[in-house]
């Protein structure tokens, strides 16, 4: 009994000496921190009772001024809160090949959708970026632009049946996900989703299994990535794979069997796939490496471009007077560049304001709230010796901070679209804007991101006005949970326009 006592006691002892050592990094470093509580670190409340965003602003805020990056802990393990212009473009630029990895899980053998563009690293990320970066050009996405605009005309016919003449109070959001929802699958998939009639469609409902990862597990594998991989845990539910791997593989056989020919997509993969067959491993993809790649453009664009959409709604919403003036413009362009009256993806690319609108969203509400980046070997920053980043070092870069510091943004929480005007823009740092990312691992779908919004922008405005509701929350509010910055459900009066 005593023996077994002491061992206890011993143990105790052990860990705590291990916890003080693991959560004094900084402070013996003399990096600005702060002060960590037990297992937890600085991440109390993290995805319960507070968003990631909010956790990373505090830190941000407190102890940007001291240094190029602040010192936290995320539960047990040191992070290093990136915070310095320059230090942001020699991570994502300058230096890139020292920091080209997320730091992700991701298990090729056992769980292949994992093994996706978003997640994995080294070698092979640099192979497949390269593969499929022609994909997303922009010949490519003038070819997919039809179907994108079927889809937006489909919504606007969902919302004038459902105000029938008259204003009405809908909830935006779930009408705007079945929108991106419909527009991937037709454009990725090659299928007629039909959510918008139908928002239990077994595609929308699969997508939103993939989005609600909550599980325990998940927890589990991204926090201990390299530790999940030996034990072959696997990310993502067996409903979703299922689903999406069938999917892949049946719409990927009738392609071949009949000879369809679509210019979407699944005939871009289709090509890679022949490339792979005929065994030209280099420029060819396998049947799991197209079906990783076409899971993670759902999941990267599905909710991302639905929660954009609303957010821009709900700001021209509240500033009437910049909703006015972008119809205005999108009526003007359309008349000068349009086809019998109709949006064309060359009036498109003139719209000046249209894309100063969709930034100031994108700044006040980047989507994707934080960036994350690993150092694969020890690197120093020049003129500042202390401030070395070891080797393995777990980066994060605090988008959502960086687009809401006055230094970059006066007045930040203002929805004010000049502020990227060709002038203003050369006025800010390079990496003060960080939606999508930057340098080479920039987000390879941003070109198709931005054509949904902005279609979907643009057919609304013509034919809807938007105004707040009694039960459109201000100021907005987010769900704890989510990795992404995502809005709760909320409504908006839709007129139609006379």
């Amino acid at each position: 009994m005593f023996v077994s006592y002491s061992l206890c006691v011993f143990f105790l002892i052990c860990a705590y000496i291990w916890m003080q050592q693991r959560l004094s990094y900084f402070k013996r470093r003399g990096i600005a921190h702060e002060t960590p509580w037990p297992l937890v670190g600085n991440m109390w409340g993290w995805r319960i009772t507070k968003h990631t965003s909010e956790i990373l602003q505090k830190l941000y805020f407190r102890y940007k001024h001291l240094g190029p990056y602040v010192g936290a802990y995320f539960l047990m393990t040191p992070i290093w809160i990136v915070t310095d212009m320059e230090l942001l473009k020699r991570i994502f630029i300058k230096d890139f090949a020292n920091f080209d990895s997320r730091g992700l899980f991701y298990n090729e053998r056992d769980d292949p959708l994992s093994a996706h563009l978003f997640a994995i690293d080294g070698p092979k990320w640099h192979s497949l970026r390269h593969r499929m970066t022609p994909i997303f050009s922009g010949a490519k996405m003038k070819l997919m632009f039809p179907s994108v605009l079927r889809t937006a005309s489909e919504l606007v016919n969902v919302l004038q049946e459902r105000c029938v003449g008259q204003a009405a109070n809908l909830e935006v959001t779930k009408i705007l996900a079945c929108y991106t929802s419909d527009t991937i699958g037709t454009a990725i998939f090659g299928l007629e989703c039909n959510s918008l009639r139908d928002p239990k469609a077994p595609f929308v409902q699969m997508g939103l299994n993939a989005m609600l990862k909550k599980r325990l597990d998940y927890i589990f594998c991204l926090l201990f990535p390299k530790l999940s991989l030996k034990l072959r845990l696997k990310r993502t539910p067996r409903d979703v794979e299922a689903f999406y791997m069938g999917l892949v593989k049946d719409t990927i056989s009738h392609r071949e069997k009949y000879n369809v020919k679509r210019n979407d997509f699944i005939d871009i993969m289709l090509q890679m796939k022949h490339k792979y067959d005929a065994g030209n491993l280099e420029e060819g993809l396998s049947l799991n490496e197209i079906a990783a790649q076409m899971y993670v453009f759902l999941v990267a664009g599905f909710e991302t471009t639905a929660t954009a959409l609303s957010l821009a709604l709900y700001e021209l919403a509240r500033n009437e007077h910049i909703q006015s003036q972008l119809r205005g413009e999108i009526e003007e362009v359309i008349a000068n560049y349009g086809v019998n009256g109709e949006l064309s993806y060359e009036a498109l690319q003139k719209m000046k304001y249209l894309e100063q609108v969709i930034s100031e969203t994108l700044r006040m509400y980047p989507v994707a709230s934080e960036h994350l980046r690993r150092a694969n070997a020890h690197y120093e920053f020049p003129n500042h010796p202390n401030y070395y980043i070891p080797a393995g070092a777990q980066l994060i870069i605090p988008v959502y901070s960086i687009h809401h510091d006055p230094e970059y943004y006066p007045e930040p929480e203002k929805f004010l679209p000049e502020r990227f005007t060709e002038e203003a823009i050369q006025q800010r740092p390079t990496c003060a804007f960080l939606p999508f990312g930057m340098g080479p691992r920039i987000c390879i779908g941003m070109r198709f991101g931005k054509i949904k919004l902005a279609v979907g922008l643009i057919s609304l405005l013509r034919h809807f006005r938007f105004s707040l509701s009694p039960d459109t929350p201000q100021p907005m509010e987010f769900t704890k949970h989510s990795f992404l910055l995502h809005t709760k459900c909320f409504k908006l009066l839709v007129e139609p326009l006379k």
